[in-house]
């Protein structure tokens, strides 16, 4: 099955662009394409409520990182969002803007999107991020890598974030307690959860890591960087 795309851009030349290399690429369905929505997080965008669904990439283009990141956030907390992404199936988004600074990445990444080029990249080049989003990767183009690993300390969830795109909010956080070694009461009243929440959270990283067991998820954690330095600063 081929890859299938949402492109929410305000320039329609760049929306075609992108459409008519998805065309060529032939791999790669464009099921809707509109403008940036003007619009607070909780609602998908009018008329792509039904497309997010089934979308494997959303292209988020643009200029203004404020109105982009703002646009990420409003994806991540749609309803139709929310429940493919307790099943580990909700689309990745990925931003393609005209500020490779650092702050702009990194207000990007905590917003949710799990890739960033530049809109100058070639056709060829966004194409092929595109597909390695939806094989469940995470990319950030010539330009903007280093501006993201030298703010890597302004940014304390990354490894997480990128590690393991698929988990919550919340299971990212239960993550990295057990990286710590905190016990399932510990967490709860930490996280001000009831303790059947946090065991019912710890089952579903289980799955979407795929791993047997609270050790595993542990081993997992700490090779990707989770836990480790923030030993230190146990409190």
């Amino acid at each position: 099955m081929g890859v299938r795309l949402i492109i929410l851009d305000d320039d329609p030349v760049y929306r075609m662009g992108v459409r008519a290399a998805a065309e060529m690429d032939g791999t790669i369905t464009v099921l809707a394409e509109a403008g940036l929505p003007d619009r607070l997080p909780g609602a998908a965008p009018d008329g792509l409520s039904q497309f997010l669904t089934r979308a494997d990439v959303v292209l988020v283009g643009g200029t203004g990182p404020a109105r982009l990141a703002r646009t990420v956030r409003m994806l991540r907390s749609s309803p139709e969002w929310s429940g493919r992404l307790r099943t580990g199936g909700a689309a990745r988004v990925l931003v393609a803007a005209t500020d490779s600074s650092t702050p702009a990445v990194l207000s990007m990444v905590r917003s949710g999107a799990m890739g960033y080029v530049m809109k100058s990249v070639s056709a060829r080049t966004l194409l092929r991020t595109v597909h390695l989003l939806a094989e469940g990767g995470a990319a950030f183009g010539a330009g903007v890598a280093e501006g993201l690993w030298g703010g890597i300390g302004m940014l304390p969830q990354l490894p997480s974030r990128l590690a393991f795109p698929t988990l919550t909010d919340r299971e990212r956080e239960i993550l990295e307690l057990l990286a710590l070694g905190w016990e399932n009461k510990r967490i709860a009243r930490r996280l001000v959860l009831a303790e059947k929440t946090v065991r019912n959270h710890i089952t579903g990283l289980f799955r979407k890591l795929g791993v047997p067991d609270r050790n595993s998820a542990i081993v997992r954690a700490r090779a990707a960087g989770i836990g480790a330095e923030q030993k230190a600063a146990e409190v």
